[in-house]
């Protein structure tokens, strides 16, 4: 990847520590990665978010397969989709 093009994407792209707070609140390892309790920054709401930080320099098959059925199960579950990170 061009490296000028790589650093004006990471300066553009909104970055989940400035969106929430979740450092301690670990609540689990599932596959893919790690999960973990959060609160908006921003105060716009009051609600509880569950993070999962997928480890990787890639997302595998399987990972993706599961971030489609997360999708998927919105409306019926009661955590949507809303950011996905990826740590390398």
């Amino acid at each position: 990847m061009d490296y000028d093009f790589k650093v004006k994407l990471t300066g553009e792209r909104e970055r989940v520590e400035d969106l929430f707070e979740y450092e301690g609140c670990k609540v689990g390892r599932g596959t893919y990665g790690h999960v973990y309790k959060a609160k908006r920054k921003d105060g716009k709401d009051d609600r509880d978010y569950a993070l999962k930080q997928i480890e990787g320099t890639g997302i595998s098959m399987s990972a993706c397969r599961e971030i489609a059925v997360t999708e998927w199960l919105h409306p019926k579950s009661h955590a949507p989709l809303q950011y996905i990170r990826r740590t390398e």
